[in-house]
């Protein structure tokens, strides 16, 4: 997340947070629970993480004390990209895979959030087959929804994980070329086997060679047939 005007996104973060600092002892839960939690999205926003888990875990508590369950698994969310962003991302997969079961067993409606988010987390952890799944898996439902904004967030999600898949595909089908050519050069070029060490300077098939055994001189090399490689 990037704020499009970071001067205007702080002063309503620290509004806000003050709003919430004001909030008198058993002020109303759902209140607070609504203020911590816009408090760390602004902070995650601005790019101050570990402020905004602070304020993340503050909603998180209230909304789990609460019996709100939709609001954990947004909190959830929020809080597994507070980790996510600061590169934590053994936190952030807990959270978001958390976040998906709640989705599915309680609340369908945020299914495709989940996905969307767990999703992007395993495309930043080189987990790409499983990632273009859920970015998939979003996508279809946020199509069902026909919300634009959510299917064109969801589309370039998924046209970004097929890219990397078709490069990771390229990238290991030019490997294995690469290992077939070496393998071809290996046997064009070393299929000889040594010649055995018959005495000081003869070899058993006529040739001269040195007096270290396996090794031809230039002139057996010659007569069969061999080249030095390319440079």
């Amino acid at each position: 997340m990037v704020p499009t005007d970071h001067d205007q996104l702080t002063t309503a973060v620290e509004k806000i947070r003050e709003e919430l600092q004001a909030l008198p002892e058993g002020a109303d839960i759902a209140r607070a629970r609504v203020l911590a939690r816009w408090t760390g999205v602004g902070l995650l926003s601005l790019g101050h993480h570990d402020d905004a888990r602070v304020f993340l875990r503050q909603a998180l508590d209230l909304a789990e004390a609460s019996g709100n369950s939709r609001a954990v698994i947004a909190t959830e969310l929020n809080l597994a990209d507070a980790y996510r962003y600061a590169g934590e991302a053994d936190n952030a997969d807990v959270l978001y895979r958390r976040a998906l079961d709640g989705a599915r067993g309680q609340h369908p409606e945020l299914v495709d959030f989940a996905l969307q988010h767990l999703g992007k987390h395993l495309m930043e952890q080189g987990s790409l087959t499983p990632a273009r799944a859920h970015l998939r898996e979003a996508l279809r439902l946020r199509t069902a929804k026909g919300d634009a904004g959510l299917i064109e967030s969801t589309q370039a999600a998924v046209d970004r994980v097929e890219l990397l898949i078709s490069h990771a595909s390229a990238r290991t089908a030019a490997s294995e070329d690469g290992g077939a050519e070496a393998a071809q050069w290996s046997r064009r070029w070393t299929s000889w086997a040594p010649i055995p060490h018959h005495g000081p300077d003869v070899g058993s098939v006529g040739g001269r060679v040195s007096s270290s055994p396996g090794r031809r001189t230039r002139s057996h090399r010659a007569r069969a047939g061999a080249a030095p490689p390319p440079a």
